[in-house]
């Protein structure tokens, strides 16, 4: 496997040098975008490649980009670590792409960061997933990522419902460890406040002893990212009505709303406005894409958008030829772009670590339904 990976690296040396500057998109034809996608494997989302792909076919059916078309090459990784690497490989130094935008795999992050940083091409993900996609130099997720989230969720607990006893009771998936402690200490800085109670070894058992250890430590406001629906259902056994429960995106599903029993305050962050109310400010804009193009609406769909959509606003203000260098720069300069899907402006910038968007939005799971909170994005800290 090694063996491969280094004759396919030295392939893609020898290629770049022969191709010199049309390796990393030239000044003429097309603009090569690339992304690495979750398509099959366990973690799947490809909503997003499509989604992506409609707003650049939108661009190129108005001229392109001074008049160049931008082409869109998508990668499966099936959320395997060889052909996720093999991917950035064959995107950077066999297809010459000049920025990644709306990847969404679970490992790309982790795997390829030295590689964007060493190629000098910046990545901007519609999903940021594992640590790495939040504290790289050449990459910026368009979503707030579970930390920021988490932190979100917690001040949401605190200063929103104004409980004094807030409890976590999580599950921490390899990897994710520093980063929930990150996200806690974030939280405790900026309200003055520790957890009641602290438990990060959540599985899919038997919820009974946790619960009950919640009630009688007087948790009234529980932050929870495991199994929803034998979680809820003891919760509804246990009597636990005035309790305020809340999820984290990845919770945010019908099916899961579904699942949660009448009686209960249970309420799940969002990263983007809450895709189930098309209304809301910014979802106009991706309802009106992915509808015409037949993509699932889905909050993943939601930031396939408004990567294409930053991408494309940069690309832009671009003066002069558009290359790798020219995109790289542009982003590490760039101005904060407003968008209202989410709660803060995006902007990549010069950094070492990039977790531009924060806040989060709340839904209430109402009559097996998500019922969107009347208040705007909780961002800690800021109102």
């Amino acid at each position: 496997m090694e063996l491969a990976h280094r004759l396919a690296a030295a392939l893609g040396v020898a290629a770049l040098a022969l191709a010199g500057c049309a390796a990393d998109g030239g000044t003429d034809g097309p603009i090569k975008v690339g992304a690495i996608n979750g398509i099959t494997g366990q973690f799947q989302a490809p909503e997003v490649p499509k989604a992506v792909k409609a707003v650049f076919d939108e661009v190129n059916a108005a001229g392109g980009i001074g008049g160049r078309k931008i082409e869109f090459i998508s990668k499966d990784d099936a959320m395997n670590p060889q052909r996720s690497t093999e991917a950035a490989v064959e995107l950077i130094e066999s297809e010459g792409v000049t920025a990644l935008v709306g990847s969404s795999s679970a490992v790309d992050c982790g795997l390829n960061r030295a590689k964007y940083s060493s190629a000098g091409i910046v990545s901007i993900p519609a999903i940021g997933v594992d640590p790495a996609c939040f504290t790289s130099p050449n990459i910026a997720p368009v979503n707030p990522g579970p930390y920021k989230q988490l932190t979100a969720a917690l001040y949401f607990l605190s200063e929103t419902k104004k409980h004094a006893k807030v409890c976590a009771y999580l599950t921490v998936l390899p990897g994710s460890g520093d980063g929930i402690e990150n996200a806690i200490k974030e939280w405790s800085t900026v309200t003055g406040k520790q957890l009641t109670v602290k438990e990060t070894s959540v599985g899919t058992g038997d919820p009974t002893p946790y619960l009950v250890k919640a009630k009688e430590a007087g948790c009234a406001g529980i932050l929870y990212n495991s199994q929803v629906g034998p979680w809820f259902a003891q919760a509804k056994t246990q009597g636990m009505s005035a309790v305020d429960f809340v999820m984290l995106a990845n919770s945010y599903t019908d099916a899961n709303a579904q699942a949660i029993p009448e009686g209960l305050n249970v309420y799940s962050a969002t990263e983007w406005q809450p895709y189930t109310d098309e209304t809301l400010p910014g979802n106009d804009r991706w309802a009106k894409i992915v509808s015409a193009n037949g993509i699932p609406k889905t909050a993943f769909s939601q930031g396939a958008v408004m990567a294409a959509d930053v991408f494309v606003q940069v690309l832009k203000g671009i003066k002069g030829p558009i290359t790798r260098e020219s995109v790289t720069k542009a982003f590490k300069e760039m101005k904060p772009v407003d968008y209202p899907m989410v709660g803060t402006p995006y902007v990549f910038g010069p950094g070492e670590a990039h977790n531009p968007v924060e806040g989060a939005r709340f839904v209430k799971a109402e009559n097996r339904a998500w019922r969107v909170l009347p208040e705007g994005f909780v961002i800690p800290g800021k109102g």
